[in-house]
Formats: structure tokens, C-alpha cells, sequence
């Protein structure tokens, strides 16, 4: 590419890490040590999906509930956080039905390790609520029909707004598990002058950003001296870009 003189900068900003990759590495950090309560919602949904009888009593204890929530709870796969964001959404959908199976069945109310209680589901429903933000935001950097480059600075600033509110979360659960994440983030985007400027560029690109937006971001996440940087830097790049492509023209 250098040879043929076609990549602006020669190369500079051509390295890109995978948005998605990276909140895959920082949810899978927070998760590591999984939480009593969710190993015991598991479990629950594990009993009742493990035979067609099972599944059968259970779907007359939806009706005998009255939910009226479509389609079933689903069983995640340990290592993919995503699919346990999945599993605890269907399964707090039907949590009034799983009571009923314990007060009637003495085989899933016998069950090892316990089912589940009202504290647990409350525990899995901060924990839900907690993992939707990660959720939504790897469908968005995911996608491959619309543009997500200049999407992804609003998503920058929502996980690290994000994790440090629950850092400071009087729930301990969830709070350990922010600081594990915010650990892992800053492994990979801690270093704001190691950065790669391009993604902030594509937002002063964007005419519903600019680069005010940008500015006032900066001042918000980090302190004075570390906003003041960013912003000349992001000015300075953008000059250099725009020299660039003028030259060709």
C-alpha cells in the first residue's frame, strides 16, 4: 500500500481494535466468577428443559400463572456471556412460574444446590439490567448492513460511563464485577494516547456530532489535562487528514 502511495498517512492509523471483540474480553472478565444466584436460575432452567415431560409441566404452570409471555426459557452456553444475558431475560419473564413449580413439584423443589429465591432473582434482575447496556451496544458495533464507525465514540463513552456508575454501585456483586471490567478495559482503551484517532474523526465527520460533541466528551470522561490533550490531537489529525487528501487532488 506504501508502494502504491494509496493509503492516507501511509499507514498511521490503518491498526483498528475490534470494538467487539474488546467488549467480549471485558464482559467475559466480569462474569469469570459467576454469582451464586445466577449458577442456581441455571440450574432451574437446566431441570426443566432436560425432558419433554418437564418442559410440558412446566408450560401448565405459565398457564396456571397467567403469564402471557410467548415462547420458553432458554439454557445459555458458560462461556458466552451473551447467551447467559439471554438465558436470565427469558427466565425473569416466567420467574412466577417457576414458584409454582416449587410449591407443586417436590422433585425440582428437592433439587441440588437449591432453586432459586426471591433474593436470587432480584440479584439476577440487577444483573440483567447491568449486562443490557454490553448487550445492546455489541449488536450495534456488530452490524454489517449500517455505518458503525462513527457510532462507536457514543458507545466508547457509554460503556466507561456505565462501568464507572456501578463501580460505586451499593451492590457488591455488581460492583466487583465493574471494577474487573474497568480492569480489563483499560487494558485495551485505558491509554487515551495510544488511541486510535480515527474513530474520533469519524464523529467530527458526522454532521450530527461534530466536533464540538467530541470536546464536551472529553471533559466529561477525563480530567482537564487529559480532555486537553485528546481534543488538540483529534484537531491536529483531522488538519493532517484533510492535507492529505488535498495533495492527491
Amino acid at each position: 500500500m506504501e508502494d502504491w502511495n494509496s493509503h492516507p498517512l501511509r499507514g498511521e492509523f490503518l491498526h483498528v481494535r475490534c470494538c467487539a471483540h474488546i467488549l467480549n474480553l471485558v464482559v467475559n472478565d466480569g462474569l469469570r466468577e459467576m454469582h451464586e444466584s445466577i449458577l442456581k436460575i441455571r440450574n432451574a432452567v437446566r431441570h426443566v428443559r432436560v425432558s419433554l415431560g418437564r418442559t410440558e409441566r412446566f408450560k401448565t404452570m405459565i398457564k396456571e400463572a397467567r403469564i402471557l409471555k410467548k415462547g420458553t426459557v432458554h439454557l445459555d452456553v458458560p462461556t458466552r456471556w451473551n447467551s447467559t444475558f439471554l438465558m436470565l431475560e427469558s427466565a425473569l419473564k416466567f420467574q412466577k412460574a417457576f414458584k409454582q413449580l416449587g410449591e407443586r413439584d417436590s422433585e425440582y423443589a428437592m433439587m441440588a444446590g437449591g432453586i432459586p429465591t426471591s433474593e436470587d432473582w432480584e440479584n439476577a434482575r440487577h444483573l440483567f439490567k447491568f449486562l443490557k447496556i454490553f448487550y445492546e451496544v455489541t449488536n450495534k458495533v456488530s452490524g454489517s448492513t449500517f455505518v458503525t464507525s462513527s457510532q462507536h465514540f457514543n458507545d466508547f463513552c457509554k460503556i466507561l460511563s456505565t462501568l464507572k456508575h456501578w463501580m460505586g454501585s451499593l451492590e457488591t456483586v455488581l460492583s466487583g464485577m465493574a471494577e474487573k471490567m474497568k480492569s480489563k478495559y483499560d487494558k485495551y482503551w485505558g491509554n487515551i494516547k495510544n488511541t486510535n484517532m480515527m474513530i474520533f474523526i469519524a464523529v467530527v465527520l458526522d454532521p450530527r456530532y461534530k466536533l464540538q460533541l467530541i470536546k464536551w466528551s472529553f471533559e466529561k470522561l477525563y480530567e482537564k489535562e487529559d480532555a486537553e490533550f485528546l481534543t488538540a490531537k483529534v484537531k491536529e489529525t483531522l488538519f493532517k487528514v484533510f492535507d492529505s487528501y488535498r495533495l492527491w487532488w
